[in-house]
């Protein structure tokens, strides 16, 4: 499915995105301060080929260190947390999504947490205040259905935010929250919120079942096991590549620790088998990848093969 946009639109956008990357960083650069600097970090902007990128922080939330590492002590926990100057009461992490400039068609990847999780909801505002309105999004991708990614669908009145888009999701992802699987399985607040946003779009929703280009140069790919749909979006233009993993992993940590569980995959053996078919890959091809939740703020990096697992190395960026 094509949508050609506007050359007023293209052009607006197209002015926008003058950042450029340099060297990546040493290690994690996983400390305090970087924390605390994607707390305030609202957008950036970059190029993959022709296209044009932009990473936009919907908020961000603090976790207890034993939801996102549920099979650790919580004295190893401490001590690794501590090497890397951080908090060890709380993991915080941004909420990063994506807009994509194509040239023909502008894409949203999920829509942040919306009024589902207080101090989010930024996507939408930091969107218009870079020039890009959510009437100019003509295609949604959703990962999968958890609150920090599909809260942002809709409006306080009920109504689609991204009102002129089409939107995709895996189907096994639609069927399962809908299912009574979803109630055995998921919390209820999570069936709660995937049900009352996902409906109002059904009718604008395209439905995928295998993996494939779903427009040129963006590829749907499979990737379940947090969700029982989740999925990695691809981009691809001028001969490089970016990859949104989404939550395939949910911290550098559980990179460098592939043993390392949370408390948050659903079908924690299949998110296994995500996690190496993923990270192997973008390892392997060293391509650029967002991971929705990973510090410093764009969320945006490298991984390199170490061993049985990775490490993160987030892009140095510069106005």
């Amino acid at each position: 499915m094509e949508n050609t946009m506007d050359r007023r639109t293209f052009s607006k956008i197209a002015a926008l995105a003058s950042t450029t990357l340099v060297a990546g960083k040493s290690l994690l650069a996983l400390n305090q301060e970087s924390v605390e600097e994607s707390k305030h970090e609202e957008i950036y902007q970059f190029k993959i080929g022709d296209f044009e990128c932009f990473c936009i922080n919907d908020g961000g939330k603090d976790y207890p260190p034993e939801r996102f590492f549920k099979n650790v002590p919580k004295e190893k926990i401490e001590n690794i947390l501590k090497e890397r100057n951080l908090p060890i009461d709380v993991i915080y992490t941004p909420y990063t999504h994506l807009v994509v400039n194509t040239g023909k068609n502008l894409v949203l990847v999920d829509t942040g947490a919306g009024d589902l999780i207080p101090g989010n909801g930024k996507l939408a505002p930091s969107m218009s205040s870079a020039g890009i309105e959510p009437t100019d999004i003509d295609t949604v991708f959703i990962t999968h259905a958890h609150p920090d990614h599909i809260g942002g669908l809709l409006d306080e009145k009920g109504k689609p935010i991204y009102s002129n888009a089409r939107y995709c999701i895996w189907k096994d992802e639609w069927d399962f929250w809908f299912s009574e699987s979803a109630n055995e399985l998921a919390k209820e607040s999570h069936v709660k919120s995937a049900r009352e946003k996902l409906g109002p779009v059904k009718d604008r929703m395209d439905y995928v079942e295998k993996e494939c280009e779903f427009l040129p140069g963006i590829h749907v790919i499979a990737a379940p096991g947090h969700t029982p749909g989740h999925v990695v979006i691809s981009f691809s233009s001028g001969g490089e590549q970016l990859y949104y993993v989404a939550d395939t992993v949910l911290y550098p940590l559980h990179l460098e620790h592939p043993d390392w569980l949370s408390v948050y995959d659903i079908l924690p053996e299949k998110a296994e088998l995500s996690k190496k078919k993923i990270f192997d890959l973008v390892a392997e091809k060293n391509v650029l990848v967002i991971a929705q939740h990973f510090v410093p703020f764009p969320s945006l990096g490298t991984v390199v093969k170490k061993g049985n697992g990775w490490l993160w190395r987030p892009v140095e960026t510069k106005g």
